[in-house]
C-alpha cells in the first residue's frame, strides 16, 4: 500500500510539473454589455450582434485534426446584466443538404448537424455545463465532467434557443440566464468553448480544444470570457410547486389520487444552492428498459428522475459509473422490488465554495408494507488541488430499503493532469470505503484506476478488492468478496489518405476476477482484432472473447435450466455492425458464437430506427440469447418498440412497448408532454402492463395494472 501511494505521489509532481511545461495560451473575449436585447427567433439581425465579441476560425477534430473547418462557423457574445447571449453562424455550401430530422428536447441528435456551448464558470476544467440546439431548434442541457465519457442529458435548467436556415446555412440564437447556473459572482472570467458537427462530412470541429486527446465536449483546453463582472442572478429563489392527478386499477382494486407538492431552490450564493422538497412526485420519469439477467449478479439501472439529477455530479465518488458505488440515488424511493416508496420531503445543499465542493443530501421516507418511515442523509466534500484534481470523502446515513442501521464512510483521490507529456492527458483515481451494517457488520473496499484516454493510443486499467459484507444500503454493488482487476488498450491507425476509411483500430482487454481466498472466480480475454470507421459513419468490427467461468454452487441460469458447479472455458466470435445515424433509416446490429458453459448459444443484439421527417422516429430493439447446453435448451429474449412524434419543439410524445419472454409481461409506457414555457411543463402519462399471472400455460396475456397520470409542473422565479 505504501508502494502504491508513493507511486500517486510521484504522478501527482510529475502531472503538476508537465502541466506548467506543456501549458498553452488559451483564446481570450471580452464580452461587452449590451442596452438592446435580442429578439430569440433564430436570426442574427439585431443590432446587438454587431458589437458582440467575435468567435471564429474553428478547427477540425475529425476527420483532419488540426485542418481549418470545411465549413466556416462564426459565433457572436454579448450579455446584460441577467442574461449571457449567443448567436451562431454555421455556413453551408449546400443548405439543401442540412440535417435535421430531431425536434424534441434532449433526444439524441447523432444524425443532425448541431452546434454546441461549453461553460466552466468556475474555471476549473472539471465540471461544467452544456447546451446544443440542431438547425430545428431542438433544445439539449447536459451536465458534464472529467469522469463522464459522455454528457448527462437528463439534467435540465431554463434558458431559450431558436434557429433558422436561410441561403448561406443555418443560424442559432441562445439566451441562458445567469440564474440557471452556479458560478462565481467574484470572477471576471469564465472558460468557454464552442464545437460545431457537420454531419455531411461527418466533421467535428472547435474554437479551441480540437484536439483528439480530449473528450468531444471536454473543457480542459476550452477558451475564456471576461466582462462578467456584476452580472445578477436575481434573488435566486425558485418555486416549483406541481399539481397531479392519478388514477390505477391493480388487480381488483382501483385507485384515485390528488397530490400537490414542492421543490424550493435557494441560491445562498450565485455557486451554492439550496433545495427544499415536499410531497416529491415521479410521475413523468421515463421507465427502464425492460432487460433479462442471465448472470449472476444484480443489474444495474441509472438514475433518471429530474431532482436527484439536480446537482448529481457534487455525489460522484471514486470516478466509478457503476459499481462498487458509495452513493445511488435510485436506492431512495424505491423498493428492492422497484415499486414506488413514497418521499415525505427533504433538502440538499449543492454547489462550491472556492475550492470546496459540497454536496448534502437529506430525505424522509413514509412507510411502505413491512417498510417503516425513514430518514437517509448523505454528505459528499470535495477539494481541488493543483490545477485539474481533487480529494474527497463521503458519508452516508441510513438504509431506505431495509428496517436496518447502516452507514459508510470513504475518501479519494482524483489526481488528473490534460497535458501530462507532449499534450498527452491521464487520470489516476484511488478510494477506499467501508461500511458498517447492522447484520453484516462492518467491511470495506479499495481501489484504483487509471486512465490513459489519448488518440491514436489508448489504455485503461484497475484493481479493486471488496470485502464479502461491504454493504452500501444507499449505494450499489454488483459483486462483493474477491479483487476485480483488469488491463487495457487500444491503437487506432490513421488513413489521412483514404476517400472512404477514417481509422483501423486494433485493441486487447484482459479482466478477471479472484475470491478473497485466492481462487479465480471468472476471467476474460477480448481481442478486437479490427475495427473500421469510415468517413460516412459506419463502423465494422470483429470480436474473439476467451471466457472462463468458475461456479463453486449450482447456478440457475433461467427456470429450470441449473448449471452444475464447475469450471466453465470456451471460446466466442463476435460480429458488430454500427451504420451512420445521418441516413433516414440506421442501426447496429452485433451477433455472437461460440462456446457458453456447457454448451454453445447464438447471441444477437440489434437496433434499427427510421426517421421519415423531423416530426416522427420508429424504434425498434431486440436481444436474443439463444443456448443449446447439456443441462437444458433455452431462449431468452427481449423486444421493444418505440414511436416519438415532435410536432413542434414544445408538444412531444414518446411510446414505448417491451416484452421479454423470461417475465412473460408486457409493458406500455405513453408520454405526452406540453412546454407551456421553459420551466412550465403538462405532463399526461397512461401505463399499462400485461401478463400471464401464475399461470404461465396460457397463452393469452390478462391486464395486472393500469396507470393513468396528469401533472402540471410551473415554476416562479424571484
Amino acid at each position: 500500500m505504501i508502494f502504491f501511494f508513493f507511486h500517486l505521489f510521484c504522478f501527482a509532481v510529475l502531472a503538476f510539473s508537465a502541466t506548467a511545461l506543456f501549458g498553452q495560451e488559451v483564446k481570450l473575449l471580452t464580452i461587452p454589455k449590451i442596452n438592446e436585447v435580442p429578439q430569440i427567433d433564430g436570426k442574427l439581425d439585431d443590432d446587438c450582434w454587431l458589437e458582440a465579441a467575435l468567435a471564429k476560425d474553428f478547427r477540425q477534430r475529425r476527420p483532419e485534426e488540426g485542418a481549418l473547418a470545411t465549413e466556416k462557423t462564426e459565433v457572436r457574445i454579448c450579455r446584460n446584466e441577467k442574461v449571457l447571449y449567443i448567436g451562431v453562424r454555421c455556413f453551408d455550401s449546400q443548405p439543401d443538404k442540412i440535417r435535421a430530422g430531431v425536434m424534441q428536447r434532449d433526444a439524441p441528435v447523432k444524425g443532425d448537424d448541431y452546434f454546441f456551448v461549453l461553460l466552466d464558470p468556475f474555471q476549473r476544467s472539471r465540471e461544467g455545463y452544456y447546451f446544443r440546439t440542431n438547425p430545428n431548434g431542438a433544445k439539449g442541457e447536459a451536465l458534464i465532467n472529467s469522469d463522464m465519457r459522455r454528457p448527462n442529458m437528463d439534467w435540465d435548467t431554463i434558458w431559450e434557443v431558436r434557429s433558422h436556415r436561410d441561403e448561406l446555412g443555418w443560424t442559432a440564437e441562445f439566451a441562458i440566464p445567469f440564474r440557471s447556473i452556479p458560478f462565481d459572482s467574484s470572477s471576471d472570467e469564465w472558460r468557454i468553448d464552442f464545437g460545431r458537427w457537420f454531419s455531411r462530412n461527418q466533421e467535428r470541429s472547435r474554437w479551441v480544444g480540437f484536439t483528439r486527446n480530449r473528450q468531444w465536449f471536454s473543457l480542459e483546453e476550452a477558451g475564456r470570457i471576461d466582462g462578467l463582472l456584476g452580472v445578477e442572478s436575481g434573488k435566486g429563489i425558485d418555486f416549483k410547486p406541481y399539481l397531479s392527478s392519478k388514477w390505477t386499477s391493480e388487480g381488483a382494486i382501483d385507485d384515485y389520487e390528488f397530490d400537490a407538492g414542492f421543490d424550493l431552490f435557494y441560491r445562498m450564493t450565485p455557486s451554492l444552492t439550496s433545495t427544499f422538497t415536499y410531497n416529491t412526485d415521479f410521475a413523468e420519469t421515463e421507465v427502464d428498459q425492460q432487460k433479462v439477467n442471465l448472470t449472476r449478479f444484480p443489474l444495474f439501472f441509472p438514475e433518471k428522475r429530474d431532482f436527484f439529477l439536480e446537482g448529481a455530479e457534487h455525489f460522484s465518488f471514486g470516478g466509478i459509473d457503476k459499481s462498487p458505488l458509495a452513493f445511488h440515488s435510485r436506492t431512495i424511493g424505491l423498493s428492492t422490488e422497484g415499486k414506488k416508496i413514497d418521499v415525505v420531503g427533504g433538502a440538499k445543499i449543492t454547489g462550491r465554495h472556492g475550492p470546496l465542493g459540497i454536496g448534502v443530501l437529506g430525505m424522509r421516507l413514509d412507510n411502505h408494507d413491512s417498510l417503516n418511515s425513514d430518514e437517509v442523509f448523505v454528505s459528499r466534500f470535495t477539494y481541488d488541488l493543483m490545477e485539474e484534481s481533487k480529494i474527497g470523502t463521503i458519508l452516508t446515513y441510513g438504509d431506505p430499503q431495509d428496517n436496518l442501521d447502516n452507514h459508510l464512510v470513504g475518501v479519494d483521490l482524483n489526481l488528473r493532469a490534460s497535458e501530462w507529456w507532449q499534450g498527452q492527458s491521464v487520470s489516476w483515481h484511488s478510494f477506499y470505503m467501508s461500511t458498517n451494517d447492522e447484520v453484516k457488520g462492518s467491511d470495506d473496499v479499495v481501489g484504483s484506476w487509471f486512465s490513459f484516454p489519448n488518440y491514436p493510443f489508448r489504455m485503461g486499467g484497475h484493481w479493486v478488492r471488496t470485502g464479502e459484507d461491504f454493504e452500501p444500503a444507499l449505494g450499489f454493488v454488483r459483486r462483493r468478496g474477491g479483487q476485480s482487476s483488469s488491463i487495457d488498450f487500444s491503437y487506432a491507425f490513421d488513413q489521412p489518405d483514404s476517400d472512404w476509411l477514417d481509422d483501423i483500430s486494433v485493441g486487447a482487454e484482459y479482466t478477471r476476477y479472484d475470491l478473497l481466498n485466492g481462487s479465480l472466480d471468472s476471467e476474460e480475454v477480448e481481442l478486437k482484432m479490427i475495427e473500421l470507421r469510415t468517413l460516412a459513419g459506419d463502423s465494422f468490427g470483429v470480436e474473439f472473447e476467451f471466457e472462463r467461468e468458475v461456479l463453486n454452487e449450482t447456478f440457475e441460469i433461467v427456470d429450470g435450466v441449473n448449471l452444475a458447479a464447475g469450471d466453465y472455458r470456451g471460446i466466442e466470435f463476435e460480429l458488430e455492425y454500427q451504420s451512420s445515424t445521418n441516413r433516414p433509416v440506421f442501426g447496429e446490429l452485433e451477433l455472437g458464437y461460440g462456446d457458453y458453459y456447457a454448451g454453445k448459444a447464438f447471441k444477437i443484439g440489434s437496433g434499427l430506427s427510421w426517421r421519415p421527417s423531423k416530426h416522427a422516429q420508429l424504434n425498434l430493439g431486440g436481444g436474443l440469447t439463444s443456448a443449446e447446453l447439456t443441462v437444458g435448451d433455452f431462449d431468452a429474449w427481449t423486444s421493444s418498440l418505440g414511436v416519438r412524434i415532435t410536432p413542434n419543439t414544445r408538444l412531444s410524445f414518446n411510446s414505448i412497448v417491451q416484452y421479454d419472454n423470461q417475465s412473460e409481461r408486457i409493458g406500455i409506457n405513453n408520454r405526452f408532454r406540453y412546454i407551456l414555457k421553459s420551466g412550465n411543463d403538462l405532463f399526461f402519462v397512461f401505463n399499462k402492463g400485461f401478463d400471464k399471472g401464475d399461470n404461465r400455460e396460457l397463452e393469452r396475456f390478462r391486464t395486472y395494472k393500469t396507470e393513468s397520470i396528469a401533472k402540471l409542473g410551473l415554476t416562479f422565479q424571484f
